[in-house]
């Protein structure tokens, strides 16, 4: 089984969470007008590994993709600042957005398309055995831009509150790759490591239009963005929400 939490010797993991939102460039909700989103049909929900890792392929199409790129380039990125004693170093643009409407409407889209989530192992009780489905996504909606030599190095992603007030706590990370290999990027991938010494690690491809979903929190493992190589990756995350 993979190690949770593991700290390497060699770096000195940063966690994200709350505090992740007020560091990036933020713009009013009225202000962005997502791009549309269609509902999708027999999408296959993978392992990638088990009781961590997940992959749903083709979850954005390529025009949607497109639109989503062209949407974030309209918007005022902001670099990320230098790191801080004890962060993992990272460089990309960014800004969140906090948008209900949009959270919803991408919930309606990957919702069914999701498996039942276990619940997390420091909370899970006799009561809790049973897996639940999630319950909504998070509103604070992140845009990354990572252009060549940018990545973000090994992290942990913390478990964050609803900005919203549901009392809905977040338990799985959602990234989706909005370009990949098929717009020329090399590097870049998601890699999670297995063990303290940062050796035995699983890769997640980089395809356009890809959902990766990972745990957080308690039972998120050491992971981190490659550098990119070439090319420009797009990303737009939320995350998992689950009501206690």
């Amino acid at each position: 089984m993979p190690k949770h939490r593991t700290t390497p010797t060699t770096i000195n993991p940063v966690r994200t969470g709350p505090g992740e939102k007020a560091k990036a460039g933020r713009i009013p909700p009225a202000d962005a007008k997502f791009p549309e989103l269609s509902t999708k049909k027999r999408l296959e929900c993978r392992v990638l590994l088990e009781d961590q890792i997940l992959l749903i392929d083709n979850l954005f199409s390529v025009d949607e993709c497109k639109r989503f790129v062209k949407f974030i380039d309209e918007l005022p990125l902001e670099l990320t600042p230098p790191k801080k004693r004890g962060e993992a170093e990272r460089v990309n643009h960014r800004i969140s957005v906090a948008s209900p409407d949009f959270a919803a409407r991408l919930f309606d889209v990957i919702g069914p398309h999701l498996p039942n989530f276990p619940y997390p192992a420091s909370v899970a009780t006799k009561a809790r055995a049973t897996a639940r489905a999630g319950d909504s996504l998070n509103s604070n909606i992140r845009l990354y831009k990572y252009t060549p030599n940018q990545h973000f190095g090994p992290h942990y992603d913390d478990s964050v509150v609803d900005p919203c007030g549901s009392g809905s706590r977040s338990e799985w990370t959602l990234l989706i790759y909005l370009t990949g290999v098929e717009d020329g990027v090399k590097g870049g991938e998601t890699i999670f490591y297995l063990d303290n010494k940062m050796k035995k690690q699983v890769k997640a491809p980089l395809n356009r239009g890809t959902a990766l979903l990972h745990r957080h929190g308690h039972e998120c493992l050491l992971h981190e963005g490659s550098r990119v190589e070439s090319g420009t990756k797009y990303i737009l995350r939320s995350d998992v929400m689950f009501v206690n």
